[in-house]
C-alpha cells in the first residue's frame, strides 16, 4: 500500500512540476528561441569529444585514449588527452623484455615543427599506467604507441603516427 502511496504522490509531484515549467517555455520569443539554439549548437559542434585504440606493431604494447578539443580555431583551444598504457611483455630484462611506450607530439598554431608533448612508458608486464596531456593553441596532434629498453629511449616496433581529428 505504501508504494502505491509513494507511486502516486510521485505522479502528481511530476505533474505539477511540467504544469509550472511549460508556461514559461512557452512565454518565449520565437526569435530568443532560435537564436540561443543557434549559439547552443555553433558552440557544440566545433567541441570534439573522441577516443581511440593503438598497439604497437607485435601487440605487446597498447595505448587506450581518450582527448577533447574546446575552442573554436587553431589558435584559441585547448586540447585534453587522458589515456592508459599497457605493457603485454612478459619477457624480463635479462630475456630481452622490453617497456611500452607512447608519445605525443603537436603543432603550435603559427608553427610548423612537430613538439613532444609527452613521453611516457610503462616497464611492469601486465599492469596499466595513466597519463595526461593538456596543450592551448594546437593545430595538429598526433600519437605513436612503442616498445623501448629499459635503460633506454630507442624505440622498438612502433605502430603508425596516428593523427587525431581536431575538428578543424
Amino acid at each position: 500500500m505504501k508504494n502505491i502511496i509513494r507511486a502516486a504522490i510521485a505522479v502528481v509531484a511530476t505533474t505539477g512540476l511540467m504544469l509550472t515549467a511549460a508556461p514559461a517555455a512557452f512565454a518565449a520569443t520565437p526569435a530568443s528561441a532560435s537564436s540561443a539554439s543557434a549559439v547552443s549548437s555553433s558552440s557544440s559542434s566545433r567541441d570534439v569529444d573522441d577516443s581511440f585504440e593503438q598497439e604497437s606493431r607485435n601487440g605487446l604494447a597498447t595505448l587506450e585514449a581518450r582527448y577533447s578539443v574546446r575552442g573554436d580555431e587553431e589558435d584559441d583551444n585547448t586540447f585534453r588527452l587522458r589515456g592508459e598504457l599497457y605493457d603485454g611483455d612478459r619477457r624480463t630484462f635479462r630475456q630481452g623484455g622490453r617497456c611500452a611506450y607512447v608519445e605525443v607530439q603537436v603543432v603550435s598554431s603559427g608553427d610548423e615543427d612537430w613538439d613532444v608533448a609527452k613521453r611516457d612508458r610503462l616497464c611492469s608486464y601486465d599492469d596499466t599506467k595513466r597519463f595526461r596531456v593538456t596543450a592551448h593553441d594546437v593545430s595538429e596532434v598526433r600519437v605513436k604507441t612503442c616498445q623501448v629498453k629499459y635503460r633506454s629511449w630507442s624505440t622498438h616496433r612502433c605502430s603508425r603516427w596516428e593523427e587525431l581529428d581536431l575538428g578543424f
